[in-house]
């Protein structure tokens, strides 16, 4: 099974990349060339996401192809590429929240609220997903899980707007709840199934369970002081 599972991620990962790029066309790749009223830090944000799954693509069937030195070159590239992947999602939060407060003029508690859907969650997400990718580098099967989940982490934003631009509500939403949530609780059961540690797919579950209980607690005061607080020292 973790020879199918290696040879086939890199399949995944392609669909990823096509659900992500059908999400975000109507809100952005459809405004090329000229981009009007987008700030750099979409666009940084933008090349740094699409640039982190072509490198899970090429890392994925690098691997089926056995081309192993290759990989660990790509490897040693992440080192680099992650740290400013996770600075982009910082900035697209803090341009989202000016957005807000300037041009939309939306309240302050609304726009801190909107925080916690932003990308300030996914540095902590995506950032704990790929040490513990890089930390057991040398444990192939909790190597390739930890990496598989920071690509659906990337999905979500895109799943989400594409499921919910094409489909009713409830559809959109069992949608995500599948690919977010019962996907992964599957691939545990098959993982404990076949005596795999269920570690790597709890974790990821855990952080799908945190997001959507963030997507509810932007109101919440201990957001709202925290996110204030962000805003008034970070911003």
């Amino acid at each position: 099974m973790e020879n199918k599972l290696q040879n086939s991620v890199g399949f995944f990962f392609v669909a990823i990349l096509i659900v992500t790029l059908l999400g975000f066309y109507p809100s952005y790749f459809s405004h090329f060339p000229k981009f009007d009223g987008f700030s750099w830090a979409f666009h940084f944000h933008a090349i740094l996401a699409l640039l982190w799954l072509f490198m899970l693509i090429a890392q994925a069937f690098l691997i089926r192809a056995r081309k192993y030195e290759t990989h660990k070159f790509i490897g040693k590239l992440s080192y680099f590429v992650m740290p400013l992947l996770l600075f982009s999602f910082f900035l697209m939060a803090k341009a989202t929240y000016i957005k807000n407060i300037s041009i939309r003029q939306i309240s302050e508690i609304d726009a801190l609220a909107g925080l916690s859907r932003s990308g300030l969650r996914d540095i902590l997400y995506m950032g704990v997903l790929y040490g513990l990718a890089i930390y057991y580098k040398s444990k192939t099967s909790w190597h390739l899980r930890f990496f598989t989940c920071t690509g659906l982490i990337v999905l979500g934003p895109g799943l989400g707007r594409f499921a919910f631009a094409n489909f009713r509500p409830e559809v959109a939403g069992a949608t995500m709840g599948i690919m977010m949530l019962l996907v992964p609780i599957i691939w545990l059961v098959v993982d404990v199934f076949k005596k795999k540690s269920p570690i790597p797919l709890l974790i990821f579950i855990v952080i799908t369970i945190s997001a959507i209980y963030l997507d509810g607690a932007g109101h919440s005061s201990w957001w709202q002081a925290l996110s204030k607080w962000i805003v008034t020292n970070l911003f």
